[in-house]
């Protein structure tokens, strides 16, 4: 048995310490520098409600395969609950008109078009000229799509005949919430994979999937226990101070306390930290240090509305709130969350704020103004009933998809002896999202494993497969 060392207890560094440690071939430590797991997904306990609020509202979608794989290798199906039917609505505040976009009869890539003909923020001779895109994006070739790295989705939609309310109400929606930039400056590489993988990709790969938890019971549960059952050993609250080197090749980490040598090295931190590790080494990480350096972050900020009284609908969910800079998007915990909270607050409403680095300067004070404003456009009595605004901000949220980016992606593999990386900041198409830092923590173990057959597109052998709809394993709304 061969020993490896994972550096990072995020989604990243659990999956390829498990996906190691499954194989029977690797013994494995995890190190991470907080006292819990997690990684830059993390709850926070509200000292007057007692509330354990995530850092920012999470969803998943069920295209998210390997995430969806891991979520079922850790008994944790019953956490998600799934649509069994793509529905996103969008309301505008000021008039108060809703629409709704849901899939169809008709087959991928159309199965969107008969809610896209009815969805009232589009004119007519805006949805007709989307479907030029759609056939563009759905003929696009991976090499075609690559060679838009060095441009904007925005210049792109433009040249392709999009008008600037559909961008902002449509396609700057979708790149804004799971890429986490504008449109403007988005790789439109990167915007092309989410829309041919996503929106339209299979016809229930769009499903909304929402967590009956907060996010911190599944990694302190789920995920913990079962690194714990199959052998890992963790080690929390254990920062690495640096890496240790011998003629070129890593051998080892160093702790506060103590050095642990092994025979390899899994870097599954956030780039800026690998970074830093990497400058104390050998020229052989010059390279990668270069490439680190080039890469950025985009902030998030979670809003939470907490109110003493229910006064919204049962059956909502969430809905996009059209042409919103800050309240973007709405959801309700209470729809998601399997248990009622023992607190007095019996009404749960949480806004994640993307791309929200020109909001970080905002004082809590005007950010909590401004969701009292929008969210009285929908629901004018909220404000009868509202008890607290928790705001929390994540200035380094996720790696920046801007124009060029992906040149500076690292592969699993940088030819340094010893060494392996994973992240969401490695090269395999996904945004900064769960499934993207998943399959890194996956493309890690197949190099460490040398599964030299084995695509990131591939499900996990031995994994179970993720769940398509009407499976009763897995929750449902």
């Amino acid at each position: 048995m061969r020993n490896a060392i994972v550096v990072g207890g995020g989604l990243a560094g659990i999956t390829a310490a498990l996906a190691l440690q499954d194989s029977g071939e690797w013994n494995v430590k995890l190190f991470e520098a907080r006292k819990h797991l997690g990684g830059r997904v993390s709850s926070i306990r509200d000292p007057d409600t007692g509330l354990e609020l995530d850092n920012c509202q999470h969803a998943c979608f069920r295209v998210y395969d390997h995430f969806l794989q891991l979520i079922g290798r850790c008994s944790a199906e019953k956490s998600i609950k799934f649509q069994q039917k793509t529905m996103i609505s969008f309301t505008n505040p000021n008039s108060g008109e809703i629409g709704h976009l849901y899939d169809s009869n008709l087959k991928p890539p159309n199965h969107m078009a008969k809610s896209l003909l009815k969805f009232p923020h589009l004119k007519f001779k805006e949805k007709l000229s989307m479907r030029k895109v759609v056939k563009k994006l759905s003929k696009m070739t991976e090499e075609e799509r690559m060679d838009l790295d060095d441009i904007s989705f925005e210049d792109w939609l433009i040249s392709n005949g999009q008008s600037r309310n559909s961008i902002e109400t449509f396609w700057g929606f979708f790149v804004l919430a799971a890429l986490n930039i504008s449109a403007k400056k988005a790789s439109a590489a990167q915007a092309a994979f989410l829309f041919r993988r996503g929106l339209f990709g299979k016809f229930d790969a769009f499903d909304v999937g929402g967590f009956s938890h907060h996010l911190s019971h599944i990694f302190e549960n789920d995920f913990e226990t079962t690194l714990k059952d199959i052998g890992v050993e963790i080690h929390k609250s254990t920062k690495i101070n640096s890496l240790i080197w011998e003629k070129g090749s890593c051998i080892g980490v160093n702790t506060s306390s103590n050095n642990f040598n092994a025979d390899l090295i899994i870097m599954a931190t956030p780039h800026h930290i690998a970074n830093k590790l990497l400058k104390t080494g050998n020229e052989s990480t010059k390279h990668i240090c270069e490439k680190l350096e080039m890469m950025e972050y985009n902030s998030l900020i979670g809003i939470h509305g907490l109110y003493s009284k229910k006064f919204i609908d049962d059956d909502f969910h969430f809905t996009a709130l059209v042409h919103e800079p800050i309240i973007q998007i709405v959801f309700n915990r209470n729809f998601e969350l399997n248990e009622k909270s023992n607190s007095n607050i019996h009404q749960w409403l949480s806004v994640p704020v993307s791309y929200a680095d020109q909001f970080l300067n905002l004082s809590n004070d005007d950010l909590e103004e401004e969701y009292k404003k929008i969210i009285s456009k929908v629901w004018p009595e909220h404000l009868n009933f509202l008890e607290k605004v928790v705001i929390v901000k994540s200035p380094k949220a996720t790696f920046s998809t801007k124009i060029g980016s992906t040149k500076y992606r690292l592969e699993p593999n940088e030819n340094v002896p010893g060494l392996i990386f994973c992240g969401d900041y490695i090269n395999n198409n996904w945004p900064s999202t769960m499934e993207g830092s998943v399959t890194s923590g996956l493309m890690a173990a197949a190099s460490a494993l040398e599964l030299k057959d084995w695509r990131n597109d591939d499900l996990w052998d031995n994994w179970p497969e993720p769940p398509r709809r009407g499976d009763e394993n897995w929750g449902k709304f």
